[in-house]
C-alpha cells in the first residue's frame, strides 16, 4: 500500500515538529511548512500531499486562504486550531475541510481524523472520476446520435442502418466511433457552408 503524503503548515515550529515526529513514526511522509504561502510552493513543485492539516490562524495568508488555494489543486484539507468559535467552523465547512482539530492534542488523538479525511477524499475522487467518465459517454452519445441523424436523412436509413454504417467505417479506419463522427460532423459543417455561401 502507497505510504501516504501529509503536509503540515502552522506557523508555530514546536507544533509543527511534535507532530511531524509521531506521524512519521506511525508511518506517513510528512512534509513542513511554516506559511500558507510555504505550502503552495511546496505542492506546486510537484511534492503533492495525500492531506494537508493547516492552522487557521498564521501571518501572511490563512488556513482557510491556503485550503481554498490547495482544493483547486485537488488536495484536501482539515484544520488545526485552538479556536471551538461556531463561525471557525462554518467557515472550515464552507472551504470543504474533511476535518477540525482542536489543540493542544496529541499525536493518538489526530490518526483518526486523518484516516477519516484520506478515506473520504478517496470517495471524493473516485465520484469525480465517476462523473467525468459518465459526462465523456454522454458527450460521445450525443455526438453520435446526431451524426446517425444526419446519415439516417443523407441515405434514407433507418436508425440501426445508419449506426452500423457509422461503425463499419470507424472499424474499416480503425478508429474510435467517436472519432469519424467528429470527423463527419466537421465535414459536413464544412460542405454545408460552401453550398450556403453566396459569391
Amino acid at each position: 500500500m502507497k505510504t501516504k503524503k501529509l503536509l503540515l503548515v502552522d506557523d508555530d515550529g514546536l507544533i509543527l515538529a511534535d507532530l511531524s515526529h509521531g506521524l512519521k513514526d506511525i508511518g506517513y511522509e510528512v512534509s513542513l511548512a511554516y506559511s500558507g504561502e510555504q505550502a503552495l510552493q511546496l505542492a506546486a513543485n510537484e511534492w503533492l500531499p495525500d492531506l494537508a492539516i493547516l492552522e487557521i490562524c498564521m501571518p501572511g495568508q490563512s488556513g482557510f486562504e491556503t485550503a481554498q488555494s490547495l482544493k483547486y489543486m485537488c488536495i484536501p484539507s482539515i484544520f488545526l486550531s485552538s479556536h471551538t468559535d461556531e463561525a471557525y467552523v462554518k467557515q472550515a465547512v464552507s472551504v470543504g475541510a474533511l476535518g477540525y482539530l482542536i489543540k493542544p492534542l496529541e499525536v493518538t488523538e489526530v490518526i483518526p481524523t486523518i484516516e477519516t479525511a484520506l478515506k473520504r477524499a478517496q470517495e471524493i475522487q473516485q465520484l469525480q472520476d465517476t462523473n467525468k467518465r459518465l459526462d465523456g459517454a454522454l458527450e460521445t452519445s450525443n455526438l453520435v446520435n446526431v451524426v446517425v441523424g444526419m446519415l439516417m436523412e443523407r441515405h434514407h436509413l433507418g436508425r440501426q442502418d445508419a449506426f452500423e454504417l457509422l461503425r463499419r467505417k470507424a472499424r474499416s479506419d480503425r478508429r474510435k466511433v467517436k472519432s469519424v463522427a467528429q470527423d463527419i460532423l466537421a465535414a459536413w459543417g464544412t460542405f454545408n457552408q460552401l453550398t450556403t455561401e453566396k459569391p
